[in-house]
């Protein structure tokens, strides 16, 4: 019973909810989490979650609303100690935050830790979890010293089968992301890219690749195999409906109803 509530929580959430939270979340991401997260219930992968982070929290609440009871939620964020936001890729707000976790969920299980994520090592973030994560979200600072950091806390605090979701690796406004990607992977690690798409890119124990590459060929949007880091990927575009979109459409569907009845009307002459 709570599982279902959860699940039409997470839909309210998907369909309307997040947008009147301030923030950046593709369709096709949540998407492609809610997909991992089915996934990983099917094969009994169970743990907490976290983000390094938050903004106002609108892919967290995503994430907390698909953790269970015994779940715990970290968010990390600098919060109120923006003098060391380096790069201003993002402004979190804790009292926002709170408010909007509360608006479209609870705070049960909710941990936060404020401060600098260059700071906390991978034994401190499984402390605040108290087990290792089954999803963490990156979003924190954009530099390459950043990125490579979080994802090596990350990395060592992932549960066997867990997913890390980093965003901005191929946006063009954050070139940094994707130099600390290829830093932080210039070694041997224990975690794999397996997807690419709606500014995720997403990584897992090498043994669940394929199995979470084959979640994301679901997606019903255009995909393609491609080579990352020496693995093979998913990679899929996703193209939300927008009004320029749909004027196109019908205007593609008046043009062929005229060739139609044009062509109807030459056969019966």
């Amino acid at each position: 019973m709570m599982r279902q509530m959860r699940k039409r929580s997470s839909n309210a959430y998907l369909n309307h909810g997040h947008q009147l939270v301030k923030g950046w979340l593709f369709p096709g991401a949540a998407q492609s989490i809610v997909l991992i997260s089915e996934e990983q219930r099917r094969a009994n992968i169970s743990g907490p979650v976290a983000e390094i982070g938050v903004h106002h929290g609108k892919l967290f609440i995503l994430l907390y609303l698909l953790g269970l009871e015994n779940e715990r939620a970290v968010a990390v964020d600098l919060f109120s100690h923006q003098e060391m936001n380096v790069d201003q890729s993002g402004r979190g707000d804790l009292e926002r935050f709170t408010r909007n976790l509360r608006r479209h969920a609870d705070t049960s299980r909710l941990v936060i830790h404020e401060g600098d994520s260059t700071q906390l090592t991978a034994g401190d973030l499984l402390a605040l979890g108290r087990s290792p994560f089954r999803l963490i979200s990156i979003d924190g600072g954009h530099t390459s010293e950043i990125t490579a950091h979080d994802l090596g806390t990350a990395e060592g605090a992932l549960a066997e089968g867990g997913v890390v979701i980093l965003d901005d690796c191929f946006n063009e406004m954050w070139p940094g992301v994707s130099e600390g990607v290829y830093r932080y992977f210039s070694e041997p690690r224990v975690i794999v890219p397996f997807g690419i798409g709606a500014n995720k890119t997403f990584f897992c124990h090498r043994p669940f690749a394929h199995r979470y590459a084959a979640v994301l060929r679901k997606l019903d949007v255009k995909a393609a195999e491609r080579d990352l880091l020496g693995h093979k990927v998913v990679c899929f575009a996703y193209r939300p409906w927008t009004l320029a979109r749909w004027v196109r459409k019908v205007d593609a569907f008046r043009l062929f109803r005229r060739i139609y009845h044009e062509a109807l009307s030459r056969i019966s002459r």
